[in-house]
């Protein structure tokens, strides 16, 4: 079922892509293709969305804006689905409007530094509850569950070594202090985008 669906999310894609280039509209329309979520699909014992793990939370992102954004271009640092209407009003030179997120125009055509680059996912599991948080910058992740949540432990990821999150360096005591500087600055990232973004709420 899942192999089906890529396939008619495939054709779909191209015929939407025929279809521009039928009435002449390809070569000046932005295209992109993401998705919200990815899926588990069994990868560490789990089915569905609702975890921080690369399976559910790396989804595609491709954009296509032709003689704007030049082919084969590729951003190694994380983005977000929010920094998307940014992107779009600075590519069609419309005025800033407020948003939670920032343009990418810049590490797309190479202005930025992408190692500054970070990126915070947020899950909610219960509407009543409070959220649980993964900060993701040069293929370090953390994932920061909520005080409340006691059964679940924070944990950290290097996927520039492990890139199946197999282990996590967080759950050794004796040897986690070894990195503490890493969790502290990924840490500081989630505090600036927590006050980025208006949502500095204990």
């Amino acid at each position: 079922e899942y192999y089906a669906l890529v396939k008619e999310v495939d054709h779909w894609v191209g015929q939407i892509l025929d279809k521009l280039q039928e009435l002449g509209l390809a070569d000046n329309t932005m295209v992109i293709f993401t998705s919200d979520h990815g899926e588990m699909l069994g990868s560490h014992g789990m089915r569905g969305k609702f975890c921080f793990y690369e399976e559910s939370s790396h989804v595609p992102m491709l954009i296509r804006f032709p003689g704007r954004i030049k082919p084969g271009t590729k951003v190694k640092a994380p983005v977000s689905n929010m920094d998307l209407f940014a992107t779009i009003l600075d590519y069609l030179n419309l005025p800033d409007h407020p948003c939670d997120g920032s343009s990418l125009r810049g590490l797309i055509e190479g202005t930025l530094n992408q190692d500054d680059a970070y990126v915070v996912t947020e899950w909610l599991s219960d509407l009543q509850g409070k959220p649980s948080h993964m900060v993701l910058k040069n293929g370090w992740k953390l994932m920061r569950p909520h005080d409340s949540a006691q059964k679940v432990k924070k944990a950290l990821y290097n996927l520039n070594e492990d890139p199946h999150e197999l282990k996590n360096l967080l759950a050794d005591s004796a040897q986690s202090s070894a990195y503490e500087a890493k969790t502290t600055e990924l840490e500081a990232c989630f505090q600036e985008w927590m006050a980025r973004t208006s949502l500095n709420k204990s």
